[in-house]
């Protein structure tokens, strides 16, 4: 069993040690953007933080008893949300793909921090419910996109990298980055049906122990 243990420590240690160095970069970068996200808001102190996104008092009130109309929603969420990955669907085909993906996850750590610890400085345990309902079930699929596009933009970057020898390769490159790009918009896309029609009802439920 002792073997068995220590071979399976040693295989963690060369999977990670074999990582490329911008895999490392972007667990280190959402790491310190996660925690700087909670320091932020102890920094502010309750009283500024207080009615941020979800945990607005009057949000909160309004909304138990609002009915949400799912298209508008949608299409507000649409506007919020689309240009950015626009924007990163473009810059995955330049050098500033990765750089554009890390940064984007590294402001959804500090969101999400922030507001994690905006919500138990105000309502404790339930805030941690009620953030993580607020994000839920969208998240799931915005945060998979932003991983798997920074997977996609180095490997676009490694192969635009090659010598004019290797141009056949970088066509082959592109057109399977192109369609990753497609498979990642449809999927964003379902998180912001998730966000429009799906979360609204979930925030509904647990809002009930408000």
């Amino acid at each position: 069993m002792k073997k068995i243990l220590r071979l399976s420590w040693k295989q963690r240690n060369n999977i990670a040690k074999s990582q490329p160095i911008w895999i490392k970069i972007m667990k280190i970068f959402l790491l310190l953007s996660f925690t700087a996200g909670i320091f932020a808001a102890n920094l502010m102190g309750r009283e500024a933080v207080s009615n941020a996104g979800v945990l607005n008092d009057y949000f909160i009130e309004k909304f138990q008893y609002a009915q949400v109309n799912g298209e508008n929603l949608f299409f507000y969420i649409v506007g919020e949300r689309l240009p950015l990955l626009l924007l990163l669907f473009v810059l995955v085909f330049t050098s500033f793909g990765i750089f554009g993906g890390i940064l984007v996850l590294g402001w959804q750590g500090f969101s999400v921090g922030f507001m994690l610890s905006t919500g138990i400085a105000k309502y404790g345990m339930k805030g941690i419910v009620l953030v993580l309902g607020g994000l839920f079930p969208q998240y799931i699929f915005y945060l998979s996109v932003y991983v798997v596009y920074c997977y996609v933009a180095a490997f676009l970057r490694q192969r635009s990298a090659g010598g004019g020898k290797e141009i056949m390769d970088r066509k082959l490159a592109y057109g399977m980055g192109g369609v990753s790009v497609a498979v990642l918009f449809l999927v964003f896309a379902t998180g912001i049906f998730l966000e429009s029609y799906v979360n609204p009802m979930i925030l509904k439920n647990i809002l009930k122990i408000f």
